[in-house]
């Protein structure tokens, strides 16, 4: 399978939270290869007025007038067309779904799009209770389109509305919810107060189990290795200081954990797409 990484959206440099889309496209040639594309985003689908499919690695999803595929976040995937086909597609972070890494509660509610799931994936305009999806999508669009100063809070109200009647229909139909085992609760609650220096061996003992099912359990529920869980955190962190303060580089790596300025820089850029210093110059002009 033919899959390429695409290009993150990005405003001033910094790679933005969201991105939307109207898309009108024709007919999908016959003779057109497969190409997958894959991004760290979460993606809404929403058809218009559309016949075609979704492919999403080896499964095959009808793109009907009225449907909502969901793709999850790294999954492959790619889209053709029975004839002339009109979408909008909206492409977001997933860390606007919880407060922040460590929200217990909410973290539970993008766990099934970090990682390939079980879960259904696309949903009909009568699925969503009280929700009208035609509406919702295109009130995004005209948030999208004219950028009146708040527009990124109503984008985001109405996806974090859109998320939770997907929730509640999981649970109504599918008799299933998503569920954080307490030594994972004690872990992140540890993790939270201790980022900046800590070791997995030493979470692992605080909970009172061994390391290898420790990295297990970590990596089965979170969907991240503790060390990219704690890397995430980290650079999480310093953006918040680059944003926040005057301090210097070397002073908010040694404040986050990371043991030089250097590697900090190198783990800021494989982050992030651009360095602290970039990141901050950038940031100023927006």
């Amino acid at each position: 399978m033919n899959s390429v990484l695409e290009n993150v959206f990005t405003i001033n440099g910094i790679k933005s939270w969201i991105h939307c889309i109207e898309q009108k496209v024709d007919k999908t040639s016959p003779e057109t290869p497969l190409i997958y594309h894959y991004h760290d985003y979460i993606e809404l689908l929403y058809a218009v007025n559309a016949d075609g499919y979704v492919w999403c690695n080896e499964e095959v999803i009808r793109f009907k007038t009225g449907n909502l595929v969901i793709v999850n976040s790294n999954m492959p995937h790619e889209l053709t067309h029975e004839r002339y086909s009109e979408y909008i597609c909206i492409k977001f972070s997933p860390s606007i779904l919880y407060a922040d890494e460590t929200s217990l509660f909410e973290y539970k509610y993008i766990m099934p799009f970090l990682y390939n799931n079980t879960h259904q994936n696309v949903f009909g305009d009568k699925d969503i209770d009280h929700i009208n999806m035609k509406e919702l999508f295109a009130n995004i669009m005209e948030e999208w389109n004219a950028k009146e100063p708040g527009y990124e809070l109503i984008i985001r109200a109405d996806i974090l509305r859109l998320w939770a009647g997907i929730f509640r229909y999981w649970n109504k139909n599918e008799n299933n919810n998503i569920i954080i085992t307490d030594t994972i609760k004690t872990a992140l609650l540890y993790i939270e107060e201790h980022f900046e220096n800590i070791t997995e061996a030493e979470v692992a003992e605080y909970c009172h189990v061994s390391y290898n099912h420790f990295s297990f359990l970590f990596k089965n529920s979170i969907g991240k290795s503790f060390s990219e869980y704690i890397n995430f955190l980290r650079i999480s962190k310093a953006e918040r200081l680059l944003l926040s303060s005057e301090k210097s580089i070397t002073d908010i790596a040694l404040e986050t954990g990371f043991s030089t300025s250097s590697y900090f820089i190198s783990k800021f850029k494989e982050y992030k797409g651009l360095t602290p210093k970039k990141f901050r110059k950038n940031i100023k002009k927006i």
